[in-house]
């Protein structure tokens, strides 16, 4: 052994305090030197969370471009001859196209099989969608969220017109890509509402069934969801879903940790996603009858 290392032997087992002490020292260094880079991490975090936050849409700018997606747009007569010409006589599926399917002698059981089957299609679609693998990138890939959120919500919109056409709103709503009436926006927003179980949608469609009950066609209804008093009505109801929109994305960013990892619109469709939604208004035009 060299008289170097002896020395070195010799002080480390004389003194075993002060190698302890080395190294405490240099520990108590790389904590610091941890607590400086997430500290700046931390900044960057805030700062670009608070940008996040500045920049989400209302709901009312998500459903504009979402009716604006090519293929939001379902077809009413294509879409009834599809699903009631599959196991129905060509007679039925035109009365179905003329009247309502349940006025051209389809049970309330049909009608919903129908509805589900071809709601679980699309339902399946969703699960495709990029939201599934989350969001690269932390928060800064977060500007990727109203565009993953606007493709979910046409898919809703596809499933609230085949819903509605098969419980017999023939022509409520009435979708060009190029402009949204007020009277369509205001009944996909009411639906929508409904879907997300908010209170006052579920009384809005409720009086839209009695007006129709009392005899009202659909272009009376169109009337009254452009008149101000039902506008009311759906302002609440959008201010309503943004709120819960906002909240749920930003809780989804802020509850992560640094670097974000994404999930992020997973985490806001999970609870509430297509299939739950579909089924709640389902049960609600079910309710409202014809």
């Amino acid at each position: 052994m060299s008289s170097d290392n002896r020395e070195f032997t010799q002080q480390d087992s004389s003194d075993p305090t002060q190698a302890e002490q080395g190294q405490d020292d240099l520990l108590a260094q790389v904590v610091d030197a941890t607590k400086d880079v997430l500290g700046n991490a931390s900044d960057a975090y805030r700062e670009t969370f608070d940008q996040f936050k500045s920049s989400l849409p209302t709901f009312d700018e998500i459903l504009s471009q979402a009716i604006r997606l090519p293929g939001t747009s379902v077809d009413r007569s294509s879409y009834l001859t599809e699903v009631i010409g599959a196991k129905h006589a060509p007679l039925i599926v035109r009365a179905s196209i003329e009247t309502t399917p349940r006025k051209a002698g389809l049970s309330p059981r049909d009608i919903e099989k129908i509805a589900k089957k071809s709601l679980g299609k699309d339902g399946r679609r969703t699960t495709a969608l990029s939201f599934a693998a989350g969001i690269p990138g932390g928060v800064a890939g977060a500007v990727t969220i109203p565009a993953d959120l606007v493709q979910f919500y046409g898919y809703l919109i596809r499933a609230i017109q085949k819903l509605s056409y098969l419980y017999g709103w023939r022509d409520l709503i009435h979708i060009d890509t190029s402009q949204t009436d007020v009277a369509t926006a205001a009944a996909i927003m009411i639906m929508l509402g409904v879907m997300a179980e908010v209170q006052r949608a579920d009384d809005a469609l409720a009086r839209l069934a009695r007006l129709r009950a009392s005899g009202a066609d659909d272009t009376r209804l169109r009337t009254a969801l452009a008149a101000r008093a039902m506008q009311d009505e759906v302002n609440t109801i959008s201010e309503e879903l943004t709120r819960r929109m906002a909240r749920r994305l930003t809780g989804q960013v802020a509850g992560k940790a640094i670097p974000v990892v994404g999930g992020i619109v997973s985490g806001f469709v999970t609870g509430s996603g297509f299939d739950e939604m579909s089924k709640r208004l389902l049960k609600e035009l079910k309710r409202c009858g014809e």
